[in-house]
């Protein structure tokens, strides 16, 4: 067997470390991006990048939303392999903004690893926002979207009300409620309150306050994501994400039908069927709804009027293509196309993610109103109602899906061959 010179192979200690602590610096802003409801290609894409703006040879990553694996290696063969939880996530569009933008810093720059530890400490220390606009948020949420789907002044300001006590929920640290019973919870309490509300004489549309309030907890947009990550090929991920999304939902229903069961029990139970609101309150409370959801996804102040412009139109198309006759299916491909690539040029104009206006701008054609009236006609045991409601929630959710897609495909390979082409 040849000799050979073992210093070759050999690695420093000093090289090791490196190595641990750039991957170390680099999962934790994935960490953070994952945390804030960034999309699994984006965190597994700003890992490579920061790891390979240090001079890595080799870097693979895998991410769900759970769960981060990283391994990293470096010219002089040094190696890391790091593994990270993630216990819990919820849409921040502003600290996610943050950390995207301190990944550009960071590859461009490439400062001292000490120096960009400080960085990364000192934007995970920041405040998204206050937590008076937080509360504003929900409660223009809930009250915008009650008269979006029938309700009307009285209904809105219950439904501002249960906005409120979910919004104080929400901030319930997860370390002592599990998330999912804290689900369960919410949506037993407004569905109870929600009744009380109508049985006193406060509101009138029972219906209408708990889909308004239910937009805070609706897991529509999770549902969409998931539906795009197997799309794009994130299998894995895509999966537990459907799953996720699909028994928050069942946990929601379940809570509102214990809520129903026992107002009827205890013969609270006042329905009045709320009437379909004319198109300019759609559009307007489409837009105010759209501005309110911001506000409750920590945007930043300055989107606003953005993602209010984009939700006013998305919803413009939805609705003009239902009304012409289209399917839910076509109606939201057609709305959620544009609602991508309005995202993609203020994405490019502000130079920040494209989910921050993406998400944002679609949630006024979210199935909401579809998910709980067929948790309705579950609980009254109506097959044909629960195949029909349940149908058009797939339809509006994968239509989102496929639309958000086919945009992202399409500017990806169009700003890849105008890279190419700039680098000829």
């Amino acid at each position: 067997m040849p000799d050979h010179d073992i210093s070759v192979f050999s690695v420093t200690q000093e090289a090791e470390t490196y190595a641990n602590y750039l991957l170390c610096l680099s999962l934790d802003i994935g960490e953070e991006l994952l945390k804030s409801g960034a999309e699994v290609h984006r965190v597994e894409d700003t890992i490579e990048r920061i790891c390979r703006a240090y001079g890595a040879v080799h870097i693979e990553v895998f991410v769900i939303n759970s769960l981060i694996m990283a391994s990293v290696r470096l010219p002089d063969q040094s190696y890391s392999s790091q593994i990270r939880r993630v216990y819990s996530s919820s849409n921040r569009l502003a600290r996610m903004e943050r950390m995207n933008d301190l990944s550009r810093i960071i590859c461009r720059d490439c400062p001292p690893l000490e120096e960009a530890d400080r960085m990364i400490r000192a934007a995970k220390s920041q405040r998204d926002c206050p937590f008076g606009r937080f509360l504003l948020g929900c409660m223009l949420t809930a009250a915008s979207f009650t008269i979006f789907f029938g309700g009307n002044l009285r209904d809105a300001l219950i439904a501002a009300l249960l906005g409120l006590f979910t919004a104080g929920v929400e901030k319930i640290n997860s370390s002592y409620i599990n998330q999912m019973a804290k689900l369960m919870i919410v949506s037993f309490m407004v569905g109870c309150l929600a009744n009380l509300g109508v049985f006193i004489g406060i509101g009138v549309h029972v219906d209408a306050i708990i889909i308004g309030t239910i937009m805070l907890l609706i897991p529509g947009l999770a549902f969409g994501n998931a539906i795009r990550d197997l799309l794009c090929g994130d299998i894995l991920a895509g999966i537990l994400k459907t799953v996720q999304s699909c028994l928050s939902a069942v946990l929601i229903a379940f809570g509102f039908m214990l809520a129903t069961m026992l107002m009827r029990e205890c013969g609270i139970i006042h329905q009045t069927a709320p009437t379909e609101a004319s198109l300019p309150v759609l559009l307007l409370m489409a837009l105010l709804g759209t501005v309110a959801f911001a506000l409750f996804f920590h945007s930043r102040p300055r989107y606003l009027p953005i993602v209010g412009i984009c939700g006013f139109f998305t919803c413009l198309i939805f609705e003009i293509a239902v009304r012409n006759g289209l399917s839910p299916f076509f109606a939201a491909f057609f709305a959620s196309v544009f609602n991508g690539v309005f995202a993609t040029v203020s994405a490019r104009i502000f130079r920040a993610p494209a989910l921050i206006f993406s998400s944002l701008g679609a949630i006024s054609i979210v199935p909401g109103s579809a998910l709980y009236y067929t948790m309705v006609s579950l609980l009254s045991w109506e097959a044909p109602a629960v195949e029909a409601m349940f149908g058009k929630t797939l339809l509006i959710s994968a239509g989102l899906a496929l639309g958000t897609v086919s945009v992202s495909l399409v500017t990806t390979a169009v700003f890849r061959l105008l890279a190419k082409r700039r680098l000829q």
